[in-house]
């Protein structure tokens, strides 16, 4: 409740969207149940929301919740392709249906749950791709109506409808792409995301040592960014922001800064990600403005990779230079260390 208060109290000037994920740990409880037909892990999952309804004083939620546990423990045996969507994107609408209840009727703010906000997509179960000509319409027409009438609305992340009405998942990390699509097609002023670690770091802190904050970057490195993994968004977070003039903020509800997104292109290397290539391989990245393009750039970058067992280096687009690592993780671990202190010189 505390966080909601302070999401709220801080953006809400006018008008506020908020695009709502699951509660911690929910949506892969939802995941294993449907896998393993198990019940118990239905009852596992929605007794975060129901605890939560509890300490919150919100009795009237806790029925309804028990009315949803009932269903989904049906659904998870039905073979149909469409139901692990449904039965995972639960999380996100049962913390919508939670959030709503806490701005009326603890905080007193004018707040609307939207469970089905107009993003329609075709049926790629567990990945759907988004109709954005349609999409764009739908979202306009109902969330600008409802803006009129509330002063917050509460949107589930993640989940899309398809022209038969069911539901879809638009993958890991869904609901900041969902955030990015509405402030696209509502043309917002505003677009923040919060996380934990309070904007895009140098390099993940779990792999090395003294990871600094990027206080500023352009539109085109966050995708690219997006697209090697690092941060762990949606690879299509930033694809609807591309040409947009929206200032995005990543940071955290406890923060008076983060990261800036805009159209400014500034020539450094920026961030380090690691991630997996199979089961013996490791491909490092190195992502900044027009990294690919540098041949400066590039030679250092091969010079630090030469004392390691890297089979190939590759361009992925202009923002991007990758390392396909055979060692082992040791040694992957070492060349992620040596390349990011080398992109510490030019980010601080």
């Amino acid at each position: 409740m505390r966080t909601i208060g302070r999401v709220v109290g801080r953006d809400f000037g006018g008008k506020l969207i908020l695009v709502i994920s699951a509660m911690k740990g929910v949506t892969d409880l939802l995941i294993k149940a449907f896998d393993e037909h198990n019940p118990a892990i239905i009852n596992e999952a929605l007794s975060v929301y129901m605890d939560e309804a509890h300490d919150l004083g919100l009795s009237p939620y806790v029925r309804f919740l028990e009315l949803v546990n009932e269903e989904l423990r049906r659904f998870i045996n039905l073979g149909e392709p469409w139901v692990k969507d449904y039965v995972v994107v639960h999380g996100e609408l049962l913390s919508s249906l939670l959030v709503e209840g806490v701005l009326n009727d603890v905080l007193g703010v004018k707040a609307k749950a939207v469970y089905e906000p107009g993003l329609v997509t075709n049926q790629n179960w567990g990945n759907a791709d988004v109709m954005h000509e349609l999409s764009s319409g739908n979202v306009r027409a109902k969330l600008l109506n409802l803006l009129g009438k509330y002063d917050v609305l509460i949107v589930p992340g993640f989940l899309g409808v398809t022209l038969d009405g069911r539901y879809t998942s638009l993958g890991r990390g869904g609901s900041d792409y969902t955030a990015s699509l509405l402030a696209s097609y509502l043309n917002a002023s505003r677009l923040t995301f919060y996380t934990d670690s309070g904007g895009l770091l140098s390099g993940d802190p779990r792999v090395v040592d003294d990871p600094v904050l990027i206080r500023e970057i352009c539109y085109e490195e966050a995708y690219a960014a997006s697209i090697v993994g690092a941060k762990k968004f949606h690879p299509k977070t930033f694809e609807p922001l591309l040409k947009s003039r929206i200032l995005t903020l990543i940071t955290s509800p406890w923060l008076d800064y983060g990261t800036y997104i805009n159209n400014r292109c500034v020539e450094t290397p920026k961030i380090v990600n690691v991630g997996r290539v199979g089961d013996s391989r490791y491909k490092v990245s190195v992502v900044g403005c027009g990294i690919a393009n540098n041949e400066s750039f590039i030679r250092e970058i091969v010079s630090i990779a030469s004392s390691y067992k890297v089979e190939h280096v590759m361009h992925e687009g202009s923002h991007v230079v990758s390392l396909l690592s055979n060692g082992n993780g040791e040694d992957t671990l070492r060349l992620v260390k040596d390349l990011h202190r080398w992109v510490r010189k030019w980010v601080g």
